[in-house]
This record gives C-alpha cells, structure tokens and sequence, in this order.
C-alpha cells in the first residue's frame, strides 16, 4: 500500500529549535532549527513515502480563536532567531520538491487531518509526524502518528494498539480525555479541577463526554459540583479540541507526489547556510548526476584489475613526489589532478573481477613506508590501522585533510570524505582525485588563516600519537571490574530498597514518569511546571530539592551507580570479551570538539566520573603491563594558569609564581580575611568563583554551584573582579575582539568562529560571549596538552625507550613503563609538560606512579 508522510511544520521546527544546540552562519544567520527539521526529515526516508507534505499554521487567527479569545492564550512568544527560520525551511522544501501547505483560518493540525483522510480514501496509509498528542485523536487502521517524544529524534509510533496501551482509549476518546482535564499548553479550559486520572476513571465509567454530563448528577460530593457548573466549558472544550478533517486546502494528492532524488536539488543552498554535514547526508540523486560532477572536474577514472596494472601503478608512485589515496567502499589513488586509478579487489561472487587484497598491499607497502613520497589522505589515523592490519605502515603523511578541514572549520568539521566532497564539489564522487584537486586550496587557506605552525608542530604530527595510543591499548583487570560490579550490584538494589520504603511502593525508578509521580503528586514535592509528558525528573530539578526529603539523595546516588555500571563496568567487560589481548582500545577523536580538546568514545573515558569516590574507583581497574607501572602527571590548574598569563592580572600572576594556594588567596581578597582565617566554605566558594570566570559564569550559576543567593553570588564576582582588575579587562576585551573578528583565538593560533555573537536572540548572544571569553583559555590548554603529547612521544622513541603513552584524559597523560625505565619516563614526562610553553607563571604537572590508574592520581 502506497504512503503518504505529512509533517506538522510548526511542531518540528519548534521542537528542532529547543533540541539543537546554538547554530549559526559565519555571518550569524541562525540555522539550527533548519539543521534539526532537515535530519529529522532525512530519517522519515526509511518509511519510504509516497507522497510527502507539509503543514504549517498561518499567522492570521483560526476559526477557534475567533470563538474562543483566550485559545492558546499565554504562550510564549516565538523567538526573533526561530521565526526567521520558517521563510528557510520553507524555501528549502521547495527546492527538494517536498509540497508545503497553509491554510487561512486553520491550523497545521486540521491540515494534518485534512490530508489523512483523503490518503485514507485513496487506500493510501498516512504516517502524521508531530509532537502534538492532539493528533491521537487521528489515528485509525490506515493513519498512525509518528510521534517527537523529546527533541526530534526520541519518537514513537502510535497506532490503535499504542493508544490503548499507553491510555486505555480508542482515539477518538481522546478528544473526550481533552475535553474533561483541559490543556494548559493549548489554553484549554476543560473542567476545572478534574485532572488526568479523574477523567480516566470518568471515561472508563461512561465511554465519552456526552455521558459523562448526562450522568452528572449520578456522581457525589465535589465531582458532580464540578460536572454540572463545568458542562458549557467541557463542551467548548470538546469543540476546540476536536482536528478538522476537512480543511478547505488546495493542493492535490497528486501535487503531494515525493521523489527522494529531488532532495540534492537543494544541496547548493545547503552548503550556503554552511550545514555542511547534511549536505553529505543527501541522497545524490541519479548516477547520470554524479557523472556530469566528475566530468566537469575532469577526473578521469582508470581501472586497475590485474597484476601488471599494480606493477605499472607501483612503479609510477615510486617516481612521484606525492600522492593521494583513499581505501574506503573503493580503493582509489591519484597522482594528478585529472587521474584517479581505482583499484578494484575481488569479492566473494565468482564472477567478481578484481585483486586480492593481501597481494596488493604487499605491492604497495614500500610506497606507503617510504617516508619521502608525501601522502594526500582524509582521516590518517583511519588509513594507519586499516593498512596495519596488512603489517603496512603508513609514513610520509604531508596532508591529512581531515584535519586540515577541521582546523579551517573548527564548529562545522567534515566527518567524512563524502561529506567534504560533496560540499566542495558539488556532489563528486568521493577518492584520490577529489583529494588530489583540493589539497592545494586548502594549504593556502591554513597559510591565509595562519593555522600552518599549528597544523605542523601540533596536529599532523598528534595524528601518529594517537594512532599508536589506540593500538597500544590500556591493559584491563576484568576481575577487577567484576568485583566493582558486584559491589555496584549491591548498593544498586540496596539504594533501591530504601527508595521503595520511602516512596511506599515498588516502582521504576528510571521512568520520568512513575518518578515524577512518586515524588510530586505521591509525597507532594516542590516542582516546576507539569507539561503534557509530565514533570520534569532532570538532574539539576533534584539538586534544588535534595534537602526537601531523604528519597532524593537516594535517587541522585541510584542513577549515579546504575550508569556507572552499565556504561563502564559492563560496557568494558563486554568489550574485553570480545578482546585478545585483554586491552581497552578507546578511538581518540581529534577532530570533534571546537575547542580543539581531545575526545574519546568507546568507552569515553573522558566521563569516567573523578569527584566521587566510588567514580574513581573505576581506575583501579586501568593496570599496567606486565612486570610494569604507569606513570601519570597531570597539569596543575592549568586554565587558571593561563588566565593569569593572558589577562596580565599582576596579583593572580604573583600568587602563581610565589607558589600560593590560588583558592585560599582568592578567598582572602573576596572575603576580605587574613588568607590564615580563610574558612573551608569560603575556599570552596573562591574556588567555584576562579573556576567559574574561566567559563564566564554568571551570578545565576555560581550561586546554584555554591548554594548561595543570586544577589550574594552576584556581589562575590563583582568584588573578584574588583580584586583581580586585570582579568575583568581582558574578559571584556576578549569580547570585542571576537565581535571585531568574528572569531576566538588561541595563543597558538588556533580559531574558533564566534557567528553567535551576532544572534538577535539574547541567549545565544550570551553563549557567544562566554565562548569570546573562555575559548582562547581552553583551546590554549587544549594546545598545550597536545603539544606535550607529541614531545613526549617523540623523547620515548628518541630515547629508543619500551614505555607507552597510553593514555589521555583531559589534562592528564599516562604512560605505561617498564620499573627500570621509570625515572627516565617520569623525568621526560615531567619535563616536557612543564616546559611545552613559556608563560609568565610556571606550568606545574605532579607526577605520580603506581600499578593501577588509581594509583597515579
């Protein structure tokens, strides 16, 4: 059966624009909603539609606001930097030939319903994507509804069963739900008093409203006053929650047709509002396409598929200067702008036609070591281990173009070969000849940007570091982790226990619903505003209330342990089952954050939590080699070192160099006492402040991190800065250079593009300026950790030494050392930490050892 997919319009862009992060042009066009709206589109491909189409709602006022003045009363109003975004979304729909539909006088929802029925006709099924429960009520055998739980990629599919399961209601009982507890969203009145569960119960008594007024009078007490006196309102109610299914809309299901091909239609004006990772996400359209691309590039593409082709091949790379390749779904090289020779491997299929690959990487492996033939690739450290597995080396590495994109890019990087060709050229098709046609461009953009010294000494030379880190691996105690497991098992249903003794029954501790419940209606709580999926459960809500009843620490340290034990207990015992050498290979990610951190997934390590006690007790679990030790050292305050230096503050400065406690002097100056009498509340206080400044933290923030007043809070940043003028100075001037430049950068020359400070929304400009501020400090860090990874794998190999760098968590490096070697190591490592950069306060790294991760903290 053919399907038709129509989209709330207005639903999903809102939802986009509280889901996205802040997204802008370099000029400060604001696209996140575009970017959200777009991907989530892309995802709808899997249900294959038909036809496509979507609703918006006009500005002009619907037939229910004309009744009904007080209809959608109250809500707040669209943001400036949201509303220029619809004129966006909509043009883009255009290009990609997708119908959009507005109707005067009704709302996206009746267009919804308008459309499902004449799908439904034509025995064509609906999919109604929204993140309006209204649209229940549409529901039926031929029309389900996608619905946006949270953001724009939490969904759930609702048909007739779903309803009934999740409300115990047909769908057009819905309306009569509606119609009796009202809609505080939508202004809807109801009948004031009843809420969900009364009208539930009502519903399962009587079937609909109808027969809930007529039995009124049959109910007691309080609810049949409230029956009776709310009659006229539940009806109203009923009328303004009921979708029309017969919207006067003027396109035609055939105007509705939907052809994926037409998407790339709108790939141009993609690239321009810079989204350049959906861009790549794109369907291309037919091959007829792509081949014109290439043409007008004039790549020619040859085919190698026998031995004396790779022998010709071979020794044509052995004359070359340089090179490009790229092993990925083809295996292409090139050495020149117009030729890209793609080499085919054989498969499986017996009338596949092709090389085995283990003999053509034997053939090529003295040009891949060669170090004087220089190599053009996308992700290096990708192409290292896929050519490692064939005992090949991969040297000569002069352009990586991932990192050279992600260096000119920092808050947009491509994330693969195919996203990047296709933003630089249209739609080519990814390999060795796009690589070989845009490497000089971008080597002239790093030398026009000045990034070419950062690139050199810091970012192609880390690629090899990390690659090394990832095959070197981090030795892992699984016994260890099995005992911690147990342990965690343990407090898990212990903690559990007590909750359910205080809530006084058992429930599901991890629902945002069942807890909300529990804790706001059950014990009655302090809460926010109920929205229609509920309370809100998130983190921060409990911290407010964690003095407000003993159940809330308990739930706080539940979630704590159970994700510690599914994300890192179980998550790494599965991945050391599946190991052979009894090893953690965590991927480092180089080029991810914009501030140029490095970054880890599988497992994160970065995340693995340090402030509680049972958080790290994970690193005991991180052991050295055998016959072995590690050995740590970790930056000393190296943010707030660097703030010092940067800002020229003269106190902060001296206070570094005299070796004082930077906190307990901080506090001194804020609190007005002798740095002797300073209280441990006041150093945790002076400590929030330091660390807070860094981040432009506002007096709304410090005084949730240190429990205080926002007009206490809001006193202790401006005595701090009245105490360290120099700071206050710099972070203002960090501001106005980044809006006379439109970037942040680093003392290394590092950029990071600052587009939000030219936002009209207030929020977002607020965001960009704290990026002004702190970015410079945290890139500089982020340099600096960086550069000393490189120095000091270079010093181990130099030194012809056994020891590994092997690990790196934010400012942290761990080696892994043979004991006859560890002096050597410490003093290496120390070394090379503290003397990457001369700054006008010294950089301290403590060193420490021991045979677990635990150990060296």
């Amino acid at each position: 059966m053919k399907k038709l997919i129509a989209i709330d319009g207005n639903s999903l862009m809102h939802r986009a624009y509280w889901a996205m992060p802040n997204m802008s042009t370099k000029s400060g066009v604001p696209t996140g909603a575009v970017y959200g709206f777009i991907n989530m589109l892309l995802k709808l491909l899997q249900y294959e539609p038909d036809y496509m189409v979507v609703a918006f709602d006009m500005h002009a006022p619907t037939f229910r606001h004309i009744e009904y003045k007080e209809y959608k009363a109250g809500r707040r109003e669209t943001p400036d930097d949201l509303i220029k975004q619809f004129d966006m979304i909509k043009k883009m729909l255009s290009l990609m030939g997708i119908a959009v539909c507005e109707c005067e006088g009704f709302e996206a929802d009746d267009i919804l319903g308008t459309f499902s029925v004449i799908a439904n006709n034509n025995d064509i099924e609906a999919l109604l994507v929204t993140g309006d429960r209204d649209s229940f009520q549409l529901v039926s055998d031929k029309t389900h509804v996608l619905f946006t739980k949270k953001g724009i990629t939490d969904t759930i599919e609702y048909d007739v069963e779903e309803i009934k399961t999740q409300y115990g209601l047909t769908p057009k009982q819905m309306i009569d739900l509606k119609s009796l507890m009202g809609d505080n969203s939508d202004n809807i009145p109801g009948i004031p008093g009843i809420g969900e569960k009364t009208a539930l119960k009502l519903l399962e008594k009587y079937s609909n409203l109808e027969n809930v007024l007529e039995h009124a009078t049959d109910e007691k007490g309080a609810l049949q006053k409230k029956l009776i006196e709310g009659k006229e309102s539940a009806k109203m109610s009923y009328w303004l929650g009921t979708i029309k299914t017969d919207a006067p809309v003027t396109l035609t299901l055939e105007e509705c047709k939907f052809d994926k091909n037409n998407l790339s239609n709108a790939s141009e004006y993609i690239i321009q509002l810079e989204m350049r990772s959906l861009a790549g996400k794109l369907p291309k359209g037919d091959t007829n396409f792509v081949k014109d691309v290439q043409a007008s590039h004039n790549i020619e593409i040859k085919t190698i598929n026998d031995e004396s082709g790779i022998e010709q091949l071979v020794q044509k790379l052995l004359d070359c200067k340089r090179f490009a390749f790229d092993i990925g779904e083809r295996f292409t090289v090139s050495v020149e702008e117009d030729l890209e020779y793609e080499i085919v491997i054989g498969g499986e299929s017996l009338f596949d036609v092709g090389l085995d690959d283990a003999f053509v990487m034997d053939r090529l492996k003295k040009v891949f070591e060669d170090n004087k033939i220089k190599k053009i690739v996308f992700d290096a450290k990708k192409h290292m281990h896929t050519l490692s597995r064939y005992d090949v080396k991969l040297a000569g590495v002069e352009y990586d173009i991932m990192v050279m994109d992600y260096l000119i890019n920092a808050i947009n990087p491509a994330d693969s070969l195919e996203q990047l060709t296709f933003t630089k050229m249209n739609g080519a098709k990814a390999g060795a000849g796009v690589l070989f046609i845009i490497y000089k461009d971008m080597a002239d953009e790093l030398e026009q940007l000045s990034l070419k010294k950062l690139y050199d000494e810091i970012e192609l030379p880390l690629v090899e570091v990390l690659y090394d880190m990832e095959k070197t691996g981090v030795r892992v105690d699984k016994n260890v982790l099995e005992q911690l497991g147990s342990g965690f098992s343990d407090i898990i249903s212990e903690t559990e226990e007590k909750i359910y003794a205080l809530a006084g029954e058992k429930f599901n501790i991890l629902s945002t619903k069942q807890l909300g419940n529990i804790l706001f209606e059950k014990l009655a709580l302090p809460h926010g505003k109920k929205t229609k999926t509920g309370y809100s459960t998130a983190q921060d809500v409990l911290e407010n209330i964690y003095d407000a009843h003993e159940i809330v620490p308990l739930i706080l340290e539940y979630r704590t342990i159970s994700k510690l034990k599914s994300t890192f207990i179980d998550g790494m015992i599965s991945q050391l089952s599946a190991s052979s050498d009894g090893r953690i290979h965590t991927s480092f990610n180089q080029t991810v954050t914009a501030t140029g951190r490095i970054s880890s997934t599988e497992p994160n390590l970065q995340n693995i939590p340090t402030r509680t006690e049972t958080g790290r007790e994970i690193r005991k679990a991180f052991v050295s080699s055998e016959n072995n030790v590690l050995v740590g050292a970790d930056y000393s305050q190296i943010e707030l070192r660097l703030l010092a230096h940067m800002s020229a503050d003269e106190k902060m400065i001296k206070a570094f160099n005299d070796g004082v406690d930077i906190h307990r002097m901080t506090a001194s100056e804020v609190f007005s006492v002798e740095p002797e009498f300073v209280t441990k509340e006041q150093r945790s206080a002076a400590k929030a402040v330091n660390f807070g400044i860094v981040y432009g933290i506002s007096d709304f923030g410090l005084a949730k991190n240190i429990g205080t007043t926002r007009k206490m809070a809001g006193e202790y940043i401006k005595l701090y800065f009245e105490r360290y003028s120099g700071v206050e100075r710099y972070m203002k001037e960090s501001v106005e250079k980044c809006k006379e430049n439109g970037y942040a950068i680093t003392l290394m020359g590092r950029r990071r593009d600052v587009p939000e400070l030219k936002s009209s929304n207030f929020n977002t400009r607020s965001f960009g300026e704290r990026v002004a501020m702190n970015m410079p400090i945290q890139g500089t860090a982020a340099d600096i950790i960086k550069l000393a990874m490189v120095k000091v794998y270079n010093e181990l190999k130099e030194n012809n030494l056994k020891a590994k760098l092997i690990l790196q968590v934010h400012d942290e490096l761990i080696i892994d050392t043979p004991e006859d070697e560890k002096e050597k190591v410490s003093e290496i490592l120390s070394r090379c930490m503290q003397n990457v950069m001369k700054l006008s306060v010294p950089l301290t790294a403590d060193i420490k050892s021991g045979k677990n991760w635990y150990e060296t903290k």
